[in-house]
């Protein structure tokens, strides 16, 4: 069986966790959601909001476990 260009074009790549990572460092819980899990995206872009909007020292280290988080969820990525 011949497989069409179209076919290869349309399938789904796994999301690469250094790109994950990256959109995370731009924006928390933009890794996530570019991974497919969008209420892990919501939860990190709250929770760090929070976090620096309380201007304290946990605000970098919520952000240092997003973009950890980002970079696991592209690795384990399963499909959309």
């Amino acid at each position: 069986m011949s497989r069409d260009l179209d076919d290869d074009l349309l399938a789904p790549r796994a999301p690469s966790p250094g790109v994950a990572a990256v959109l995370s460092v731009a924006l928390p819980g933009l890794g996530q959601v570019y991974a497919g899990r969008l209420g892990a995206g919501a939860f990190w872009f709250l929770a760090t909001g929070f976090w620096y909007w309380a201007i304290t020292p946990f605000g970098l280290l919520a952000h240092g476990l997003c973009v950890w988080s980002a970079y696991e969820s592209a690795k384990e990525f399963r499909g959309y």
